[in-house]
């Protein structure tokens, strides 16, 4: 069985049988003879520590922790899909609008640009506040947490 959030599109959740030499099985079929237990493992490369029986059981316990360990943070820094959607629309309708007339876009980006700043500051106070450690936000960003660092931190007080 798959897990999945709409909201995570690059994360799909499984429940892995591993093998007796203590491996996650490679695939279905490397796993039909004999394997000792399960844990719950991600298509993003993620797998959780800690193991359970192969019972059904087992199985239910490892599908939990891809639900309770693994989605939660992942969540928590998604932005809500319908914000995401606006936010492609807009981009497309800024890309059209930069063909056509390029001095009416580049007088909306750079009003963009300008409380775009203010936000990503106030976000990235707000995710510190609240106990987001500078690897996190980083990882939001797409970015190292040397260089979230490093570019926030004189506007942070932590």
């Amino acid at each position: 069985m798959t897990l999945k959030f709409a909201e995570l599109p690059d994360h799909e959740g499984f429940v892995a049988p591993v093998l007796p030499n203590g491996e996650p099985a490679p695939s279905a079929s490397a796993f039909t003879k004999t394997f000792v237990g399960y844990q719950a493992a991600c298509s993003c490369g993620w797998t959780d520590r800690r193991r359970f029986p192969a019972t059904p059981e087992g199985s239910k316990e490892a599908e939990y922790r891809w639900w309770s360990r693994h989605a939660p943070p992942l969540l928590a820094a998604a932005p809500p899909s319908w914000l995401v959607t606006k936010s492609n629309l807009l981009c497309e309708q800024i890309v059209s609008l930069a063909a056509e007339r390029p001095l009416a876009a580049l007088t909306l980006l750079s009003q963009i640009e300008s409380w775009q700043r203010t936000l990503l500051d106030q976000a990235v106070s707000r995710a510190r506040e609240t106990g987001a450690s500078w690897a996190e936000v980083g990882e939001a960003m797409g970015v190292s947490k040397q260089a979230a660092h490093e570019r926030f931190r004189a506007h942070v007080s932590t």
